[in-house]
């Protein structure tokens, strides 16, 4: 089968779009407790996404879009988004622009209703084979591109060595795979693969899908995984986007990434050392925000804020209330507009300006303190004891909420806490004169 066009110039460079993962609908759960005038804008972020994937084909005068699976979020896709992913096909297909798609695991193909009719100019491949799809332009054969989708949600064995060239028509070769690398891991769920696989075959560009972040695995031949181009959580932060590439014939691929995103999650670090007023703390964390805000693209951020350092704002941060109202501030000053940056929350990891090199050297309980909670930080094995020990002491109902499915640098953080809050407390019973 073959999808053509003849409106375009026959040209020697080919162009085309690459992304995967758009997880339409995406239900971005526990937005309604982050702040509900956010809850609308960030469920719509997937969606508007799509509409800059759109954008950027149609400004680039690209010849194809290449989705590589898990357009949408379930299986059971709303009728929204189903609705609004054929708005974009048929805003594609009206500037000349074919779309060929793979079904990955969340939108696999026995998933998709029968009702759901695609534009003419969208190719979406079946299941049974690995199929090939020549574009066409200027009445020539341009590109070969190859792909299969889902047929369930799980497929356990690799779908590599079903894509066997044959002797293409076209100058450029294209495969579009849904799976899980062995250098980004290997979950035997998801048709794993070994890289060398790829790099064994003959294709000159290979389109990735299901890992979200983008990872450029080999450049010869290219093997790209574009990542999601929306971030959905504190997960996956950082710049999301899709790859614009551009192939000459007997040339290698030349692939740019190009941001997409509607939203941006951020994780920001503030060291508040040596900052002891309340006057310098509100200057530091406003100008690192206004540093985030106006240097990154996209200019709609949901960001979390880490304060760290040894501080004599310490006491004051730590009484109850103090960060969530700390929040409402910023977010009164950050959070509204078209634009906007809403902290949704503040991890305080500061501590008191204590000399705990001087403690560790007296003799008396504070320092014994010191020195013991220090074996527990140099031992993993004596921590382990202590967590367990705490679990067969302590109400297990209640430790088991803390302790349980904790890993190992989370039990090394709660001890680093519990640390200064015993060194706080001495401080407290001493007349908050220092230690």
């Amino acid at each position: 089968m073959s999808i053509q066009y003849s409106t375009k110039p026959t040209l020697k460079q080919l162009k085309f779009v690459h992304t995967a993962d758009l997880h339409l609908d995406t239900p971005f759960k526990g937005l309604a407790t982050w702040n509900p005038l956010l809850a609308d804008r960030l469920r719509d972020a997937t969606y508007r996404s799509l509409v800059n994937i759109t954008n950027l084909c149609i400004n680039e005068n690209v010849d194809f879009l290449l989705v590589a699976g898990d357009i949408f979020d379930s299986e059971n896709a709303s009728l929204a988004a189903q609705i609004r992913f054929l708005d974009e096909l048929r805003r594609l297909t009206e500037h000349n622009i074919p779309v060929y798609f793979i079904c990955g695991n969340h939108d696999h193909l026995g998933a998709w209703d029968s009702s759901f009719v695609l534009p003419e100019g969208v190719y979406r491949f079946g299941s049974s084979q690995v199929e090939k799809i020549t574009f066409f332009r200027g009445g020539k054969p341009a590109a070969d591109i190859y792909g299969i989708s889902y047929s369930s949600s799980h497929i356990r064995e690799s779908l590599v060595p079903l894509y066997k060239k044959p002797g293409g028509t076209a100058p450029v070769s294209i495969a579009m795979l849904h799976g899980m690398a062995d250098v980004v891991g290997y979950d035997e769920k998801y048709a794993p693969f070994r890289l060398g696989e790829l790099l064994d075959t003959p294709f000159d560009y290979w389109a990735l899908g299901h890992v979200h972040r983008q990872r450029v695995l080999s450049e010869d031949p290219m093997v790209v995984y574009p990542g999601n181009p929306q971030g959905r959580d504190f997960g996956e932060t950082g710049s999301k986007g899709c790859y614009l590439v551009e192939m000459n014939e007997g040339g290698k691929p030349v692939a740019r990434f190009v941001p997409v995103h509607h939203i941006r999650f951020e994780e920001i670090g503030i060291d508040l050392t040596g900052v002891d007023s309340l006057s310098d703390m509100n200057d530091l964390v406003g100008a690192e925000l206004d540093r985030v805000f106006s240097s990154l693209e996209a200019g709609r951020f949901m960001v979390r804020l880490r304060l760290t350092g040894r501080t004599k704002l310490h006491r004051k941060l730590v009484r109850s209330g103090e960060t969530e109202q700390m929040t409402e501030e910023l977010n009164s000053r950050y959070g509204e507009g078209e634009d906007f940056l809403f902290v949704d929350s503040i991890e305080l990891m500061t501590s008191p300006p204590v000399d705990v090199e001087k403690l560790a050297g007296r003799k008396d309980f504070t320092g014994e303190l010191v020195r013991t909670i220090r074996r527990y930080e140099a031992d993993d094995d004596m921590l382990e004891q202590l967590v367990e020990k705490l679990f067969n002491e302590l109400p297990a109902a209640r430790v088991s909420r803390e302790t349980g499915g904790l890993t190992r640098q989370e039990k090394r953080d709660a001890l680093d806490r519990a640390k200064w809050l015993l060194l706080e407390r001495l401080a407290g019973d001493q007349g908050n004169g220092p230690l």
